[in-house]
């Protein structure tokens, strides 16, 4: 990093509802302090609706300058990134990057293997079930933009492009899809346990995975755990994870990272 692009803003692309979005506020609320020398990361959150009424992320400045994908989160900094950087996982190391207690040389390997195996879990399927309608709803929707003759070429394209990714998911959502996130999230979970089970003992203290420091884990697993407990899914965390989770939502750290109270959009 260049010292001298480090104090320019950066943009979060974000959403109240977006789970992903949620997890890089985590993480920018867990960040701690950076190393001598380099100044806090300043990010302004830009919300963008992403219901059926605002569609933001579908609109044509999101899809030609900000991501193609029609999805947040989305960090901006033309000065220090170059181009926009989307993926929840790549913002959140970038940002541990910025502030390494969130990343421990010692723990690196298994948070990074971890995150990943998170984010092979179908959110969209432990959210909205496999009876939703509101992919086939926005593919009609983007069908129908797409032909109107008083949009841009380039506009078109990227509607187009967007309904070709969203029909996919439309058209599989089966019961034994849901089963293996399910069981995906079944298996991740006794991991984060076992972890949890080698800290050292901190009795009558808010402690995280590793311990009483968090990590760029502990603010991906808590918005997915508070994903599932909403949904009512408690069949599928074990009551570690549960009262570890409940304890979490109680303090202003939740409050500042999910301003709504819920990660559920009004529409799951």
């Amino acid at each position: 990093m260049a010292s001298k692009d480090l104090s320019t803003p950066f943009t979060l692309y974000s959403s109240t509802y977006s789970i992903c979005a949620i997890m890089v506020q985590m993480t920018y609320e867990l960040r701690g302090s950076p190393p001598e020398g380099r100044p806090d990361m300043k990010i302004d959150r830009k919300i963008i609706d992403i219901s059926h009424k605002g569609r933001e992320q579908l609109s044509e400045f999101y899809l030609l300058n900000v991501n193609p994908e029609g999805v947040v989160p989305v960090l901006v900094n033309d000065k220090v990134l170059g181009k926009p950087m989307p993926e929840s996982v790549d913002i959140s190391l970038y940002i541990a990057d910025w502030y390494p207690s969130l990343l421990p040389s010692r723990h690196k390997q298994v948070i990074e293997e971890l995150l990943d195996e998170l984010h092979q879990i179908s959110y969209k399927l432990l959210t909205f079930g496999t009876q939703t309608t509101f992919p086939t709803t926005s593919v009609a929707w983007l069908r129908e933009q797409s032909q109107r003759p008083d949009i841009s070429d380039a506009y078109r394209k990227a509607l187009k492009y967007k309904e070709s990714k969203i029909s996919v998911w439309a058209d599989n959502h089966s019961e034994e899809d849901l089963a293996e996130a399910e069981n995906r999230t079944r298996a991740f979970c006794a991991k984060i346990v076992a972890l949890m089970e080698k800290r050292p003992d901190e009795k009558d203290k808010l402690t995280y995975i590793f311990g009483p420091e968090p990590t760029v884990l502990d603010a991906h697993v808590l918005p997915f755990l508070g994903r599932v407990y909403e949904k009512e899914r408690l069949y599928l965390l074990p009551p570690t994870l549960v009262e570890w989770h409940k304890q979490f939502r109680e303090t202003d750290l939740w409050k500042r990272a999910v301003p709504a109270g819920t990660t559920l959009p009004p529409f799951a």
